[in-house]
């Protein structure tokens, strides 16, 4: 497997756990009080801890997947 296909095969991975972290943010009471009044802060609860988690590992997971999508482009330019 060329490096090219690894990157590819990473970043679709790391793409498929972002997307799964998003719908579990997406389904969280916080998420729906944002939604319903994005401009207000939503009071913070013992279990919105949880909620930031998923909050960095999404931005997380967005950081290594741009690295690695920066990755795939100088590779696939080596390769013309």
């Amino acid at each position: 497997m060329s490096r090219l296909e690894e990157v590819t095969e990473q970043v679709k991975a790391l793409k498929q756990a972002r997307d799964i972290l998003k719908q579990q943010y997406a389904a969280t009471d916080f998420h729906k009080k944002k939604e319903r009044n994005p401009q207000e802060a939503v009071p913070s609860s013992p279990r919105d801890e949880e909620i930031y988690k998923l909050l960095t590992a999404i931005q997380q997971l967005d950081h290594y997947v741009k690295k690695l999508q920066d990755e795939q482009f100088d590779l696939m330019k080596k390769e013309e």
